[in-house]
């Protein structure tokens, strides 16, 4: 490998949308997609940030397109989790596979109401069917 060959493929930038729910004026989904590292972590960061502000008792985080999560962004969820705790809200994350590994190997037992596999099974644990 020479010194220009990336390690990672650095073009798939975060996404982040906050996603209303319908039926559930208290509820929303934080949707991210694409890479949460050091260089994007601020957009998540303002997304927990105004979850938080709004006050909303149920939240989903998807997750489940999260190509890559470093430190910074395990931080982020972590960080965005107790804000949104600290106003009373319950959260159910719907992991990659990439964000599932670092979260069962820095936290083994479950940070979030619920860590789950779909959203199917997201809005199961959070009484939205």
């Amino acid at each position: 490998m020479d010194e220009t060959t990336p390690l990672r493929d650095h073009t798939t930038q975060l996404q982040v949308e906050i996603v209303d729910v319908e039926g559930h004026e208290r509820g929303a989904v934080l949707r991210l997609t694409g890479e949460v590292d050091i260089a994007t972590v601020q957009r998540l960061v303002a997304a927990f940030i105004e979850l938080a502000d709004r006050k909303l008792t149920e939240v989903i985080v998807d997750a489940s397109l999260v190509s890559f999560m470093d430190s910074t962004g395990l931080h982020a969820l972590v960080e965005g989790k107790r804000q949104i705790h600290d106003v009373g809200s319950r959260i159910a994350l719907v992991a990659s596979p990439q964000v599932r590994r670092i979260l069962e190997l820095v936290f083994p037992e479950p940070l979030f109401a619920a860590r789950v596999d779909s959203m199917e099974h997201a809005r199961e644990a959070l009484g939205w069917d």
